[in-house]
């Protein structure tokens, strides 16, 4: 698998744990056990910003990490924004993409061997575009839509309720997460707990305006 990597410029984080693990594990190690500790350490750095600087350089900045949004292209993002995004499931790690610049400036800080594909690599800048076999999105943009499920949920009641959400007796609860559903998949398992978060959230601030109007 690693062969068909050597021409990619980005991968996604369960592309690139899965082949990458293979090469880590020690012998007598899981392979599987070796991705599940790649995937937390991964997690770890994107989430303290420390693949946010280590991208290919794109109008004056250098970001390491973009994520296909609900709009199936992919945007820049900057890691701390992935954190209610990690929290929904494996499943994220076929959306969350990291440049091969990000991922060798992290196997040389956990002082780990780089990937035998992108190996050649280390020490040799590139300014070049991301693989155009990814989606690309505007350079300018981060990300079209907040990520991570209490951003985006407060979204949808922004665009379906601009008078604040209704109390449950005048628009039930199951009834407006079926909705929120079918606006945005992505957002399952939706439980009650974090539906009722984000109206609380969501009204709130919508109090907020009413009594201290700009």
């Amino acid at each position: 698998m690693s062969k068909l990597f050597r021409t990619k410029k980005a991968l996604t984080l369960a592309q690139l744990t899965r082949a990458w693990s293979s090469e880590l594990a020690e012998r007598g190690e899981d392979a599987k056990q070796c991705e599940q500790h790649l995937i937390h350490i991964l997690q770890e750095d994107i989430l303290n910003s420390r693949l946010d600087n280590s991208g290919p350089l794109r109008n004056g900045r250098r970001l390491g990490l973009r994520c296909i949004g609900p709009d199936n292209k992919s945007h820049f993002v900057e890691g701390p924004q992935l954190l209610e995004y990690f929290e929904s499931g494996p499943w994220v790690l076929d959306h969350v993409i990291a440049a091969k610049e990000a991922v060798l400036d992290f196997a040389k800080r956990r002082e780990l061997p780089p990937p035998s594909w992108w190996a050649q690599l280390v020490g040799t800048p590139t300014d070049a575009p991301y693989d155009t076999n990814v989606h690309e999105a505007n350079t300018t943009a981060a990300v079209s839509r907040p990520l991570g499920k209490q951003p985006r949920i407060a979204e949808y009641l922004r665009q379906h309720f601009p008078a604040g959400v209704p109390e449950p007796g005048l628009y039930p609860r199951k009834t407006l997460q079926f909705e929120i559903l079918k606006w945005d998949p992505g957002l399952k398992p939706l439980d009650d707990g974090t539906l009722k978060k984000a109206i609380d959230n969501y009204n709130a601030s919508y109090t907020s305006k009413k009594i201290n109007p700009k």
